[in-house]
């Protein structure tokens, strides 16, 4: 890889200006082509195949690629939902039936992933920018003798994580477990959040602190993905 990254770049070779035109209409061929195929992968495979792996999957669901999903975890998704890259999904070994629930008019970043062992919940008008992780355990116990065993986490140290509706959440932020973040909350880029956020509050850094509270709500303006 190194050596890719320091070759030199390829010298094109020069255009005579009377066959532009005919390059310019293969320029723009070559993505419509693209598009094509990449939509028809969207809605002949990757669409179905990942609605088949879900408990249900409303109407007007889009994704740009197919999400991964790994473990037993059961998958519930609401309407108009949009996934804008990649998506990972894994549940753990603990429980019998961790959920992950989206509600409606949710979108998601590129570079999404969530480890849920009990449940992970968005709720409806949710927006998440890319890079998010979302996980309702450490992964492992707190004792060092169990990790080095390999056991997993015990029961009670898996907490759910819930987002309400219409907050916003920065990207790369991670939201660690047990946390509940309030309606309309906005979460700052890069933010690790280890505690309940209140609704309508902002917050930011490692770990997340309150900015202001009650910043306003505006249904009436579109949200900016």
């Amino acid at each position: 890889m190194s050596s890719l990254r320091n070759a030199p770049p390829t010298r094109c070779w020069h255009l005579p200006r009377w066959m532009a035109p005919a390059f310019r209409g293969l320029y723009h061929l070559h993505f419509a082509i693209g598009s094509t195929l990449r939509w028809a992968y969207r809605m002949f495979y990757a669409g179905p195949l990942f609605r088949a792996r879900c408990d249900s999957v409303g109407k007007d669901f889009g994704l740009m690629k197919l999400p991964v999903i790994s473990g037993h975890g059961h998958i519930i998704i609401g309407d108009n939902i949009r996934f804008r890259g990649h998506v990972g999904v894994g549940s753990g070994r603990v429980l019998d039936r961790p959920e992950l629930v989206i509600g409606d008019r949710v979108e998601l970043g590129h570079d999404i992933l969530v480890a849920m062992n009990q449940a992970v919940r968005f709720d409806s008008g949710v927006r998440i920018g890319g890079g998010c992780r979302f996980m309702d355990t450490d992964g492992h116990p707190r004792d060092a003798a169990l990790r080095a065993a390999n056991v997993p986490p015990a029961p009670e140290e898996i907490k759910p994580v819930r987002v309400r509706g219409n907050a916003a959440i920065g990207r790369g932020s991670f939201i660690l477990k047990g946390v509940t973040i309030g309606e309309g909350a906005t979460i700052g880029v890069n933010s690790v959040v280890v505690a309940d956020v209140p609704p309508y509050a902002v917050v930011a850094g490692n770990p997340a602190r309150i900015l202001s509270r009650n910043a306003p709500f505006r249904p009436d303006v579109p949200s900016q993905s």
